[in-house]
């Protein structure tokens, strides 16, 4: 398990972005800083995307913890997320946007390879210091979902592509707020919560655009049906779309809904306590987990269908990841489209700290076997030599053996210790 706490996250290696390192099977602790959160990770695992109460950040192996000037984070009157595209070319965050004179917080796409803020746009309104944020991506990163401020501090929820701007996705309570928390991977299912007259926030999702407020059938002796919590996760095909259980329902297990099944519960919980789902993968087979309280107080769990709850920890360790005793990885918050990397907030002796659970194989035994053939050889000399130089962002560099994004000397020398057959 890889430490390094801090009293803050900073960045230790520079900005540059590469593949992911050669090691792999470990646990970072990004930080012992109150309030920080990985909520985003990219479809391999190798860049996530988080914030602090100071900014918005991101994080790969090589450069550690890189904090995006300028912007505002969540709290204080500012909501939002950070979410990263599969690809790791953008992320979201929030900036200060000046309109006609008036300098409010804005939904913003970060953009690696160029280092550019952009500003989605809003309806032009605001309630407090912020106009909208950014609380779902698609994993294309061709939609944005979230809240935007209306007239009158009327809060709705939100869906953005460039083609159509930002498109209110409505309320079917009247005049009550509305917000989208994540969506399919082609944007077209989009969950979230709409409050009902008791400011109950419903779960709700809207299908290409048409809202459904989410129920459980009637209990015994009863027409009416269960409202369900809000929903914050969908799986990456749109099939399903999950969220807060409640304690008059099913003890507080959180659930699954699709339009062929309707309410699912996903079954007794090992904690008693209202659960929550925070992430699923792309058939909603896997669901991320908090059980027992929310934020960093309750214990992580992963739910496998046909299998139930695992503790967060036991799955590592079935990785080959061992996590030390007294740390638990309590918020899971994103998990890779690969499924192999898993990031939230942990909990333990150093207080919290943002972790992130890489859970790929072992590196091949033989780094230096660039074209894999099982030799290392001229084929894999000239590689080193017809690559030499820079690793841009984005780019694939597998001659860049020991992944510090430049291939140099230190490649060339792995290739000449590494002379002959691989073992």
């Amino acid at each position: 398990m890889r430490i390094r706490l801090t009293s803050s996250l900073l960045p230790v290696l520079g900005t540059a972005l590469c593949a992911p390192l050669a090691h792999a099977g470990e646990l970072h602790l990004l930080g012992a800083v109150p309030y920080a959160y990985a909520t985003g990770v990219s479809a391999d695992g190798a860049v996530v995307a988080g914030y602090d109460s100071g900014s918005y950040w991101y994080w790969t192996a090589s450069t550690w913890v890189v904090p995006l000037s300028g912007t505002v984070t969540p709290g204080a009157g500012v909501g939002g997320s950070a979410c990263i595209t599969d690809d790791a070319t953008k992320m979201t965050c929030s900036t200060l946007v000046d309109v006609g004179g008036v300098i409010k917080a804005e939904s913003t796409t970060f953009t690696f390879a160029t280092a550019e803020y952009r500003p989605i746009g809003s309806w032009g309104y605001n309630c407090d210091i912020e106009r909208n944020g950014a609380w779902g991506m698609s994993g294309d990163g061709s939609t944005i979902v979230g809240l935007s401020w209306d007239n009158g501090c009327a809060a709705r929820g939100y869906s953005y592509r460039e083609s159509t701007g930002i498109v209110s996705l409505g309320t079917l309570y009247f005049f009550k707020p509305t917000r989208a928390n994540a969506c399919s991977n082609n944007g077209n299912v989009i969950a979230g919560w709409n409050d009902d007259y008791n400011g109950f926030r419903q779960g709700a999702v809207w299908i290409n655009g048409v809202e459904t407020l989410l129920t459980a059938p009637p209990p015994a002796g009863s027409t009416i049906p269960i409202k369900l919590r809000e929903s914050g996760a969908v799986s990456g095909n749109g099939t399903w779309v999950a969220g807060l259980g409640k304690t008059t329902l099913d003890a507080g297990a959180p659930w699954r809904w699709s339009v062929a099944t309707g309410y699912q519960s996903l079954g007794p919980q090992p904690i008693a306590g209202n659960g929550g789902i925070t992430d699923m993968n792309g058939d909603g087979s896997k669901a991320l987990c908090f059980l027992g309280f929310a934020a960093a107080m309750g214990e992580g769990f992963i739910w496998i269908e046909g299998r139930g709850y695992v503790a967060l920890e036991d799955y590592a360790a079935e990785h080959g990841v061992v996590v030390e005793s007294g740390v638990r990885l309590a918020l899971p918050m994103a998990m890779s489209a690969d499924e192999l990397t898993i990031v939230g907030t942990a909990r333990g002796p150093f207080g919290t700290s943002p972790f992130v659970l890489d859970l790929h194989p072992s590196a091949a035994p033989c780094p230096a076997d660039i074209n894999g053939d099982q030799l290392v050889d001229g084929l894999d000399l000239t590689a080193v030599l017809s690559g030499w130089g820079d690793c841009p962002f984005g780019s694939d560099c597998p001659a860049d053996i020991n992944d510090d994004t430049f291939v140099d000397g230190l490649d060339l020398t792995a290739v000449l210790s590494g002379w002959g057959a691989c073992p």
